[in-house]
């Protein structure tokens, strides 16, 4: 028996730092965009997202992909 993934839907997760704490410690807040189709490339969400939040003030600390799909099996 065969498992394939059936593409469900695609969100990115983009963290941000918003400032320092007392502690000397950065301060991140979270940002989802959703909607996104599954096909696209790793490469494409990743300028997307480079370009998207380069029109803000806070700096870009991480950007996660997270895919999601259901388990067949053939």
């Amino acid at each position: 028996m065969a498992v394939i993934l059936e593409k469900g839907y695609t969100r990115c997760q983009v963290r941000l730092q918003n400032g320092i704490d007392d502690q000397g410690d950065p301060i991140y807040v979270n940002r989802v965009l959703g909607r996104i189709h599954p096909d696209a490339s790793h490469q494409d969400l990743y300028d997307v997202v480079q370009a998207v939040f380069s029109l803000q003030s806070l700096p870009v600390s991480i950007i996660r992909r997270i895919d999601d799909g259901e388990l067949i099996v053939m």
